[in-house]
């Protein structure tokens, strides 16, 4: 609506005379009267065809104006039509129910015509300035939420960067980080479909934990590499070296989550850089948590990296096979790995399969 020329007011009143009074005014004044002569009338041309403003008597037979008004407003394609009341009803109490039914404005009968005019031209311009602002205020929202996109997509694209960049010191890890994190997503989404932790796997929670298993080994950065790189089996020294890498990790984000206390991300990249090799019966590291102590997202993101570990060949193995790493994984239920989380991976243990074939290791 550039103007309020030729704005289409629906006009309900049940008198002839009053009816074709307001209708001769609105045509002077440059608007599209749709007079009707009753409440039933008047909800079935505002259906048909939302006008811009709607002028509604109160007393009429069948329908009164209060109850045609607030059928209007609990129709979501009508509620915001301005609503005008006229009538003759002087009453404080009177006016007072009307605009609770939902009306902008009342005017008393008798009434000037200039007064008429006025107020139905200052609601249709106000009406025109709220769609101006709705629409501003989605534009707004769309380019913010754009915004926030790209800002995302880089920052997600800097942390992958840097996970895996300390994963590039060993050659065979190929894939891993990628296949930890496509593995983590379909565990999660299928124990969230087996009403399994539903309050904590929301979608939100699973798209955070998709990213975040990137940065399950990010701590490896500081593993030297003649243990990182051994091809043999390390000795007890050694492997306690090895083990420092989940603490490393989870301290080096939580020094950043210090400064960015509310971020979701960072809060559940610390649980999975720190605990992702600790055990449901309390005999992993580095704190020896047990059971629900450990993080869900570290206990889904433990899986995931166990099989992908297995079923690739490292410098100081063969890689085992798939059936190989299910029935371990299925013997670890209770002891190494959650219940919940083996019995979600055995209801897709073939999806698992695809994938680690799909993602393979050029």
């Amino acid at each position: 609506m550039a103007d309020n020329l030729r704005s289409s007011v629906i006009v309900v009143d049940d008198d002839p005379q009053n009816l074709r009074l307001l209708t001769a005014i609105l045509e002077r004044g440059g608007l599209e009267p749709r007079p009707v002569r009753s409440g039933k009338l008047a909800i079935e041309a505002a259906v048909a065809d939302p006008p811009d403003i709607i002028l509604l008597d109160i007393r009429m037979s069948e329908i009164s104006g209060l109850d045609v008004c607030r059928w209007l407003k609990q129709d979501d394609r009508l509620r915001s039509i301005p609503v005008i009341f006229i009538s003759g009803l002087q009453g404080t109490d009177d006016k007072i129910e009307a605009f609770r039914a939902g009306g902008v404005d009342y005017i008393s009968k008798p009434f000037q015509d200039q007064e008429v005019l006025v107020r139905i031209k200052t609601h249709l311009h106000l009406r025109q300035l709220q769609v101006e602002l709705a629409s501003h205020n989605v534009q707004l929202e769309e380019r913010i939420a754009e915004q926030v996109k790209a800002v995302t997509a880089s920052q997600l694209a800097t942390i992958f960067a840097l996970a895996k960049l300390s994963e590039a010191r060993d050659y065979d890890t190929g894939q891993h980080i990628e296949r930890v994190q496509t593995f983590s997503r379909v565990l999660a989404e299928q124990m969230r479909e087996l009403k399994m932790n539903v309050e904590q796997l929301t979608p939100a929670f699973i798209d955070n934990l998709y990213q975040t298993a990137s940065l399950h080994d990010i701590g490896k950065v500081g593993t030297p590499d003649a243990i990182l790189l051994k091809p043999g089996k390390l000795t007890t020294v050694e492997f306690a070296e090895m083990k420092k890498h989940c603490a490393l990790g989870a301290n080096t984000l939580a020094t950043v989550l210090r400064r960015h206390a509310d971020n979701q991300f960072l809060r559940m990249g610390v649980d999975v850089a720190r605990s992702h090799h600790e055990k449901w019966d309390g005999s992993g590291y580095p704190d020896g948590f047990q059971g629900t102590a450990i993080p869900l997202a570290a206990r889904i993101v433990a899986l995931a990296d166990f099989y992908d570990a297995l079923t690739s060949k490292r410098c100081y193995r063969l890689a085992f096979s798939h059936d190989e790493t299910r029935r371990m994984i299925q013997e670890g239920s209770g002891t190494h790995f959650d219940p919940d989380a083996v019995t979600a991976f055995s209801s897709l243990e073939a999806q698992f399969r695809r994938i680690r074939e799909e993602m393979r290791d050029s």
